[in-house]
C-alpha cells in the first residue's frame, strides 16, 4: 500500500506504527494509513513513484460512487463489519428500477423493465391484481435489501479492473471514476421505455397471449 511521504512545509510523517492494524477487511490497510496521514497533516501521494506533484484520492469507492459517495461507502463498510451481504436502499425499493438506471446497473434496470411489462401483459390478461401486487411488493423488497450489494459487486469489478491496469495510478482512477458514477439521463429513458411497452401491450396484449407456445 501507498505510504506517507512529506512535502516541504508539512509535519514529518507520522510513524508507521501509530497507523490502525490491518483488520483484513478490503482497503482495510489504506484507510488506516490514509487516516493516520490526516492525523499528522502528511500528505499521501497517489502515483507510482513519489516524484508526481498531483495528490490524488485514494479511496477507490468513493472514486467509483461519485455522488452520495459517503453513504455507499460507510453502507459497504458496516456490511463488511457484520459480515452480511445485505442492507436496506429506500431509493433501490421505492423507484421502480429507476435506482438501477441511476447508478448504472444497466442489465438489471432492463431485467426490471421487462418485469414491468410481464406483470402489465398478465394484468391485461385476467390475471387476478392481487397476487400480481405481492408479486410486485416481493421485488421491491428484494430490491430494497439487495440494492447495495448489487452496487458494491459492480464496484468491485471495476475496482479489480482497474487496479490490473498497467500504469499509473492517475489513469486507474480515471478508469474506475468513468464505470462509476451516475447517470442522470437513464431513469427517463427507462420511464420512457415502460410508457412505450406499457401501450403496445395494452394494445396487443391479448393478440400476444393467444400466441401458441412450441411443446
Amino acid at each position: 500500500p501507498p505510504t506517507p511521504t512529506a512535502t516541504p512545509g508539512s509535519p514529518p510523517a507520522a510513524p508507521a506504527s501509530e497507523a490502525p492494524p490491518d483488520d483484513g477487511r478490503p482497503y482495510a490497510r489504506l484507510r488506516a494509513l490514509t487516516e493516520a496521514a490526516a492525523a499528522s497533516g502528511t500528505r499521501l501521494w497517489g502515483g507510482v513513484d513519489d516524484t508526481s506533484t498531483a495528490v490524488l484520492p485514494l479511496d477507490f469507492a468513493k472514486t467509483f460512487v461519485g455522488a452520495n459517495a459517503t453513504h455507499y461507502d460507510e453502507s459497504w463498510r458496516l456490511m463488511e463489519w457484520r459480515d452480511r451481504n445485505h442492507s436496506w436502499n429506500w431509493a433501490a425499493a421505492l423507484t421502480f428500477g429507476g435506482w438501477l438506471a441511476y447508478r448504472r446497473l444497466y442489465g438489471y434496470a432492463a431485467l426490471h423493465v421487462v418485469w414491468l411489462g410481464l406483470l402489465l401483459l398478465l394484468a391485461v390478461n385476467g390475471v387476478p391484481l392481487l397476487p400480481l401486487a405481492s408479486l410486485q411488493l416481493a421485488v421491491v423488497l428484494l430490491l430494497g435489501v439487495y440494492g447495495n450489494a448489487l452496487y458494491r459487486r459492480s464496484f468491485r469489478k471495476a475496482a479489480t479492473a482497474a487496479a490490473e491496469r498497467e500504469g499509473e495510478h492517475p489513469a486507474r482512477l480515471a478508469l474506475l471514476r468513468a464505470a462509476g458514477g451516475v447517470d442522470v439521463r437513464a431513469p427517463w429513458i427507462m420511464a420512457g421505455a415502460v410508457v412505450v411497452l406499457g401501450a403496445l401491450i395494452v394494445r396487443y396484449g391479448h393478440a400476444v397471449a393467444e400466441i401458441p407456445l412450441p411443446l
